[in-house]
């Protein structure tokens, strides 16, 4: 049975979907050109704080969603209708919005995005998808190690807007850690050079602030690939808007945070000793790590950040890219062909061993 739960945005000129248009920041008709404002939601006058504008859902259970959206086998995967066409749409547990295969509206399921569910904020994307061929062009034109046919056999696949879902955690880390560093002197006594290590106990306590860590918060999507195409610029957030979900695909998180969490705290842990440690290196010839604790207490906001998605085909083999939306950072794979590396290899190694040949052999002729 159709579960209600669906809002669309049609365009108020000729009917048609309407689309977030990341190049103007603006709600975009692309059959007749018309664009509107996303003007921010209407402030109450005495609290100062954004009146949220959701469908209400008399008598659903928030928690049950919750609980679904967590569970990848859910059995009772709801059924949506899209308005435009009346098709059914059928989404998995952690899809929060999709295109109509059918009539090519866009379709967002509020049920996902409502109440507990509503993401703390967003970053609209500021890329357009249009942008990325030539991206890619550039991204790979320096890349000497790829096969020679690849610029004219490779395609690129189809390119997919996801607002992914991002636990970002805040807290401070504290404790101490501990370190000995070495000393070395030298100086020479007769024929013979003495060298003295001197070991020093290093003692630190830590106390640091961090905002704002990511986590990627969907288990579909790699970690390693969603790390590396941070950084996002924070302030671009803005309040949680459906309308900026509009033609593109998003995820609701099927990860809770406390699950996460040590994600973020291992990264906490690991900038703090870096810090730490570049500290207490100054005026030693070596430090080494004792021990000592971290302890970390932290909170975590729900938000979904743009990237987009999609694979460069080649050689019958598929290598899956990452674009970040909002800085046009791009991460990926790309194939190497061995025998460019080994005559890339091989031309370097002559460059680096042509000046010794030409020294031993102006020698030789000199000797002679």
């Amino acid at each position: 049975m159709a579960v209600k739960g669906v809002n669309e945005i049609s365009c108020p000129a000729c009917g048609a979907a309407m689309k977030f248009d990341p190049s103007s920041g603006k709600m975009l008709c692309e059959w007749c050109g018309t664009t509107l404002e996303i003007k921010k939601e209407k402030e109450d006058v005495q609290t100062g704080k954004a009146e949220a504008k959701e469908e209400i859902l008399e008598g659903f259970d928030f928690d049950s969603l919750n609980e679904q959206a967590m569970d990848p086998d859910a059995a009772d995967v709801p059924i949506y209708n899209c308005k435009s066409c009346g098709a059914e749409l059928i989404a998995p547990p952690e899809q929060i919005s999709l295109t109509c295969p059918y009539c090519g509206s866009n379709v967002v399921l509020t049920q996902k995005v409502s109440g507990k569910l509503r993401p703390d904020g967003i970053i609209p994307f500021k890329i357009d998808a249009k942008s990325l061929p030539d991206a890619m062009k550039k991204y790979y034109h320096d890349k000497i190690l790829l096969p020679p046919k690849f610029f004219s056999q490779s395609t690129m696949g189809k390119v997919t807007g996801v607002y992914v879902p991002f636990w970002m955690f805040s807290g401070k880390i504290t404790g101490d850690l501990r370190y000995s560093g070495d000393k070395v002197s030298s100086s020479r006594q007769g024929d013979y050079i003495i060298t003295e290590t001197d070991v020093y106990s290093i003692e630190r306590t830590v106390s640091m602030d961090f905002k704002n860590v990511p986590v990627d918060a969907s288990g579909r999507i790699s970690d390693d690939l969603m790390d590396s195409i941070e950084p996002f610029d924070m302030s671009e957030e803005v309040d949680f808007d459906m309308r900026y979900l509009a033609g593109f695909t998003s995820d609701r998180f099927d990860e809770a945070k406390d699950t996460i969490a040590a994600r973020a705290k291992k990264r906490m842990f690991s900038t703090a000793e870096d810090a730490v440690r570049s500290r207490v290196s100054a005026g030693y010839s070596a430090v080494h790590k004792n021990g000592g604790h971290l302890n970390a207490d932290v909170t975590a906001r729900y938000l979904l950040l743009p990237v987009y998605k999609f694979k460069i085909k080649y050689d019958s083999k598929k290598y899956e890219f990452a674009v970040n939306g909002q800085t046009g950072k791009i991460m990926g794979k790309l194939p190497i062909d061995n025998n460019v590396c080994i005559r890339y290899f091989m031309i370097r190694a002559l460059a680096v061993l042509a000046p010794i040949v030409g020294i031993f052999a102006a020698l030789y002729l000199t000797g002679r």
